[in-house]
């Protein structure tokens, strides 16, 4: 499959995974959109992407602005919804605030994103979500971070049945040291690093490690 000509739109692209997917597929003759919330990012984005790329400041979890940012495209081929907030330790916190922006973000986020996204998408078009390793192997304090994954794995089956023949996956990438895991205490980001080493039988970590050029791999 070509991308050439298509549109790509990468939300919480500003960085790491979705930085390097925008990289791929406009490497590929895709017109990419990124979207993320650090405007710092967003520019550093712009110059390796290129000019010709545009860079869109957007909250996911605001569903306002990306039904806004859809609007104005005037189609869209494929959505990648990369979103997700570290919520480690916190259990079942009493302050129930704390624990909501990883539902509205990761579950939340990824509704906006295929509601509206996929009102621009012609027949043939993608939605891929990311979910996390989570979903099937909990992390002790990420009760609601882990539902979050698991809501936006169920969500994608749904609508690839509603939404077909749009295609609509979730991969699940494993860690991958990227900007995120800067959002964890060092002790923790450690701890993921460590607990991922026996999972990647080619090299023994399943952690990517992070490089000034973004992979795909």
């Amino acid at each position: 499959m070509s991308l050439a000509h298509s549109t790509v739109v990468v939300l919480r692209g500003s960085s790491g995974i979705g930085l390097a997917t925008a990289k791929a597929a406009k490497a590929e003759g895709a017109r990419v959109v990124v979207t993320g919330r650090s405007t710092d990012r967003l520019k550093s984005a712009r110059t390796l992407l290129g000019a010709d790329a545009r860079t869109v400041a957007l909250d996911v979890a605001d569903e306002t602005g990306t039904r806004a940012l859809f609007q104005e495209l005037d189609r869209v081929d494929h959505v990648f919804i990369t979103a997700g907030i570290v919520v480690l330790d916190s259990g079942l916190a009493p302050d129930s605030a704390s624990l909501r922006p990883a539902l509205d973000t990761r579950f939340w986020g990824a509704f906006a994103a295929a509601k509206y996204g996929a009102a621009r998408m012609r027949e043939g078009g993608s939605i891929t979500f990311m979910s996390g390793t989570t979903a099937r192997r909990p992390l002790k304090g990420a009760a609601v971070a882990t539902a979050s994954c698991g809501a936006v794995e169920a969500f994608a089956r749904a609508l690839a049945v509603d939404l077909a023949p749009i295609r609509v996956n979730t991969i699940q990438p494993g860690y991958v040291d990227t900007p995120m895991l800067d959002s964890c205490s060092e002790k923790r980001a450690m701890q993921l690093r460590r607990r991922s080493e026996p999972t990647c039988p080619s090299s023994g970590s399943a952690v990517q490690r992070r490089s000034p050029t973004p992979s795909c791999s």
